[in-house]
């Protein structure tokens, strides 16, 4: 009898317990959503700016956690193990795509579950305001007689931001050395202090410097003009067609259950409407572009599919597989 009892003690709380998960009770403790950028970086940004204006509509806290390190390996591969009941998870860019496909880790985005993409973020040429290139046309006109000696800075290899800077040196015929960093912050710090001639990055991670007139923004790499950059010119205006769009998203551990799925459908569709956080994006010309889980996780495969024939065009997918 007292094991029968110490048996049905054990059903109920089991019970108890998957019942919280079916109706309604997540989240049940802060929700740690990590980054793979540095301080400062896009990444950061977006997940503390995220984070603050979903305050009103979450029924608990949620904390930022960097992980920066190894491409982005580090931060994917602790995500990806971490217990599937939406706790633990993970902003991401098509960075967390490329770290498997360069052979940074041997987990893929198929180890994770796909939650819910939020913007489009636009990328943009920049320079500190103390360089003598006025405009994108000076800067490449300088590269196409000087070959290999500028130096650009970007993300990890086989980022979005690398990829343009090849994409720019093939489209152009112009020989200039990318120099990679791990995040967007550490870039800019790069950029300020003359280490590089010029960076590739984000409007929100350089916007307070442009204010500060310690910036300029020399073009975008957007099919059309941004609204709030009105005056700079796009890529393929000046003759070069390179027009890359860099989503921002949120991932998870594997077999996330559908209640975490439909809580976080939930909550970005209201604060994508709310004025507060409409005003922050706006101004740092994020794209809002919202996807559920099931059309994320499509959209996902098929950008998966395009840097895959990218980094495998340029040699880099050959590596990943040398490696495994």
């Amino acid at each position: 009898m007292k094991k029968l009892g110490i048996l049905m003690f054990a059903c109920m709380i089991s019970l108890t317990f998957l019942s919280g998960l079916t109706f309604g009770a997540y989240p049940t403790k802060p929700v740690v959503l990590v980054t793979h950028s540095s301080a400062g970086a896009g990444g950061d940004i977006f997940l503390r700016n995220l984070v603050k204006h979903l305050e009103p509509y979450t029924k608990s806290s949620m904390v930022v956690e960097n992980r920066a390190g190894g491409g982005g390996a580090i931060a994917l591969n602790y995500v990806a193990t971490a217990r599937p009941d939406g706790h633990i998870l993970l902003g991401v860019t098509p960075t967390y795509l490329q770290t498997h496909l360069i052979g940074k880790t041997a987990r893929s985005y198929k180890d994770t579950t796909a939650v819910v993409r939020v913007f489009i973020d636009p990328m943009v040429l920049y320079v500190r305001n103390e360089s003598p290139y006025k405009t994108a046309k000076e800067l490449i006109d300088y590269a196409k007689k000087n070959p290999g000696k500028q130096r650009w800075g970007c993300a990890t290899v086989g980022s979005v931001e690398h990829m343009i800077a090849h994409q720019i040196q093939q489209v152009a015929k112009i020989n200039v050395v990318p120099v990679t960093f791990e995040g967007g912050g550490d870039l800019l710090v790069a950029v300020l202090g003359g280490h590089v001639d010029l960076g590739l990055g984000e409007p929100g991670e350089v916007v307070g410097q442009v204010e500060a007139k310690k910036v300029r923004i020399l073009a975008n790499f957007t099919a059309a003009r941004l609204d709030q950059l009105p005056d700079v010119p796009t890529m393929k205006e000046l003759g070069y067609d390179v027009v890359v769009e860099k989503f921002r998203g949120i991932v998870g551990p594997k077999n996330l259950p559908a209640e975490v799925l439909n809580y976080w459908e939930d909550m970005i569709q209201k604060v994508l409407k709310d004025p507060k956080y409409k005003a922050y994006y706006e101004s740092v010309n994020l794209m809002p572009a919202f996807l559920g889980s099931k059309a994320y996780t499509e959209n996902v495969e098929k950008e998966n599919a395009h840097l895959t024939e990218y980094l495998k065009s340029i040699g880099l997918l050959k590596k990943a597989e040398e490696k495994k």
